[in-house]
């Protein structure tokens, strides 16, 4: 695979060291590791030198195709694979199907993959006006696209919609222009939203107009803050004793679903904060990755 294809793993030598996983590169223990998200195993690719048995949880059928071949690359490491194609809103199903439970660590590294953003398929990234607007990452399991939402939901639902991300006044303006540009035409194609960007005349900063509104469609399809919900305690029983839960999120919305579960578990003695503030990317990482711009991790340590 072409290097430029590969998923840039955000905050991963500081992420490795917040999961103690080096105590595994010179010990005839193995660890139990289950990446939730696990992409193109971009996190795994600085691990070879330790042992580790990996549970890898894939949404995408296109990506853990893609995945299983970089996984073949591995060969030689003293790492060992098990691939999943499914959701991680699934991960306790998945994890004690596959025998993973009492595990050492786990990662969550949440949104998209830069294999998904650079693919037009998808409908995600605004770079491709020719693409569909569907945005599903479980096209075989959901009918519902990007592009039906725009299409049939009221004003006030696309207010709440958009809402997750952007403020109240943008969101009402957006949602009361698609129910007007709807009349005359149906959203079809990327371009067909960005045409409609480009009339609310927003201003320009470090981050396109489309970004947040994109953003906001994708998380819905995906029911992205509903899934995260509903793994976090099932992956939390998922670890042993000493066992580290980490996850990197790249919106508040994300961040703050992670910070109260995390924080609910210390209250109740369950677990103890590695991170009592979430870990940002150093200026370096983010001038060569822009990506990791608004990346943030908590990691909590099981008592």
């Amino acid at each position: 695979m072409k290097e430029e294809v590969l998923h840039k793993p955000v905050l991963a030598e500081r992420l490795i060291d917040l999961l103690n996983l080096s105590r595994f590169a010179h010990s005839k223990l193995r660890g139990k590791l289950i990446d939730a998200t696990f992409g193109l195993g971009g996190y795994e690719r600085l691990m070879t030198e330790l042992n580790l048995d990996i549970l890898g949880i894939e949404i995408d059928p296109k990506t853990i195709k893609e995945a299983e071949k970089v996984v073949s690359g591995f060969c030689g490491s003293r790492l060992s694979f098990r691939l999943v194609q499914g959701n991680f809103r699934d991960i306790k199903d998945i994890a004690e199907k596959e025998n993973f439970v009492e595990v050492d660590a786990i990662i969550f590294d949440l949104g998209v993959s830069s294999f998904q953003l650079d693919s037009p398929s998808y409908g995600i990234s605004f770079r491709y006006p020719e693409s569909l607007l569907d945005m599903r990452l479980e096209r075989e399991i959901s009918e519902i696209k990007a592009s039906d939402l725009l299409n049939t939901l009221s004003e006030s639902q696309l207010t709440s919609l958009f809402e997750v991300v952007l403020n109240e006044n943008l969101s009402r303006r957006i949602a009361r222009l698609v129910t007007e540009t709807r009349k005359k035409k149906s959203f079809e194609k990327v371009k067909d939203l960005l045409e409609l960007i480009d009339k609310l005349s927003l201003k320009k900063g470090k981050l396109h107009p489309a970004t947040k509104v994109f953003l906001a469609l994708r998380m819905a399809v995906n029911s992205e803050l509903e899934n995260l919900k509903s793994a976090l305690p099932d992956s939390f029983s998922l670890l042993k004793k000493g066992g580290r839960l980490s996850v990197i999120s790249f919106h508040s919305g994300e961040d703050k679903i992670v910070k109260d579960f995390f924080e609910s578990l210390r209250d109740r003695g369950l677990g103890n904060l590695l991170t009592r503030k979430p870990i940002a990317p150093f200026e370096d990482e983010i001038l060569a990755n822009p990506r990791s711009r608004s990346a943030r991790l908590r990691v909590i340590e099981k008592i």
